[in-house]
């Protein structure tokens, strides 16, 4: 199991601000919890996500473009 090292550079996101980060509803981040599609972490009893697992989950949902196809006559 990989141990996280200390994040003092990064912002720690709340739901609200983590849903406007994504640009996404409330809604949404509670489904990405549920299903664990995202890092998260608690803050007593609140929900807290680093910035940087917020930026991986984006990075892992990024689609590259096809290859061009060459024509064939």
């Amino acid at each position: 199991m990989a141990t996280h090292n200390t994040r003092s550079t990064g912002r720690l996101h709340d739901v609200d601000s983590a849903a406007e980060y994504l640009r996404c509803g409330r809604r949404l981040i509670y489904r990405l919890v549920a299903e664990r599609k995202v890092r998260f972490t608690y803050a007593g009893r609140s929900l807290r996500f680093w910035q940087s697992d917020l930026d991986a989950y984006l990075d892992a949902r990024v689609v590259e473009p096809a290859a061009p196809t060459t024509s064939r006559r």
